[in-house]
């Protein structure tokens, strides 16, 4: 009898291993896509060696820079932290918060002249949020 209790103890330990390294597996399989990086314009622009290479490039849209058609941005700048520049060429819908100094995480496959052909356009939200006007509260206590 204590042999076969220590075999249904093993055959458990053994299931629960073998669970476990299942859901493990798949959950790094799910979170897989979302834990690519991006890089800015700089490391872009250092890195860029031929055309049609997957890229994810993160950085600020430059206002001046939109260029519209119909009504939607189809070409814009993005600009790095170190003030790098590279245009992106995009034919879909940008989200609702694109804008002028938004943050931008851009997909897309590199063409010509340091271009990025853009397959997907997303909004990197960010933790702090700047107003150009004050809110009624911050004018309420910059008086007392």
């Amino acid at each position: 009898m204590n042999g076969m209790l220590a075999s249904r103890r093993s055959r458990l330990i053994l299931l629960l291993l073998i669970a476990t390294a299942a859901i493990t597996l798949l959950a790094w399989r799910a979170a897989g896509s979302s834990l690519s990086y991006y890089v800015t314009p700089e490391e872009f622009a250092q890195q860029i060696d031929t055309a049609g290479r997957q890229w994810r490039v993160g950085g600020r849209v430059d206002g001046a820079s939109v260029i519209e058609t119909n009504g939607r941005p189809t070409r814009f700048d993005i600009v790095g932290e170190h003030g790098e520049r590279m245009t992106i060429d995009y034919d879909g819908v940008v989200p609702s918060l694109f804008g002028p100094g938004a943050f931008v995480v851009v997909d897309g496959v590199t063409g010509e002249a340091e271009r990025l052909l853009a397959s997907s356009v997303i909004i990197k939200h960010e933790n702090e949020f700047f107003s150009e006007t004050p809110t009624p509260s911050d004018a309420a206590s910059a008086s007392d």
